[in-house]
């Protein structure tokens, strides 16, 4: 498998798969988030250079997954800096397989790139994952009744 990361560039089906896959993934969270409203975002994209911004992962021409950066994730956490590692999604097939890690790497230099020196996540099950890979614990929150590990990690390290 070669994997190829590209910036999101408006794809209308693309766009359709990524709505509804992170709805799909995330909808237990975010209840009143919708297939309409997650397109919705990742059109506004195409108004910035700067942030909102995504990136895709190709295996030859197949779209395997995708990371976003953010710079609110949820308006509860407004009140952090940011920006947001946000929406990192792997079909489940290409999982296992360094995927993640690739979109995580290329996401962190873009973002670094434009200037911010350090980001946030929040995650309900991965926290010893993002661990692994230099990400430190920040607090724990509840986001709608919902336990989450908010997490940063310092961009002008490593």
């Amino acid at each position: 498998m070669t994997v190829r990361i590209e910036p999101w560039r408006g794809q209308a089906h693309i766009a359709e798969a990524l709505a509804n896959w992170h709805v799909g993934e995330w909808q237990d969270i975010f209840p009143n988030w919708n297939v309409e409203t997650a397109m919705a975002e990742f059109m506004a994209q195409l108004a910035d250079s700067g942030l909102p911004a995504s990136w895709l992962a190709f295996d030859d021409d197949v779209l395997i997954g995708s990371v976003s950066a953010l710079p609110v994730d949820a308006p509860e956490f407004k009140d952090l800096p940011g920006p947001w590692l946000a929406s990192l999604f792997v079909r489940p097939a290409y999982r296992g397989q360094g995927v993640a890690r690739l979109l995580i790497d290329h996401a962190r230099g873009q973002v670094a790139t434009m200037g911010y020196a350090q980001w946030f996540l929040f995650t309900e099950h991965h926290q010893t994952y993002y661990q692994q890979l230099g990400w430190q614990l920040y607090e724990h929150r509840l986001l709608h009744r919902q336990p989450v590990v908010v997490m940063w990690q310092d961009l002008s390290v490593g």
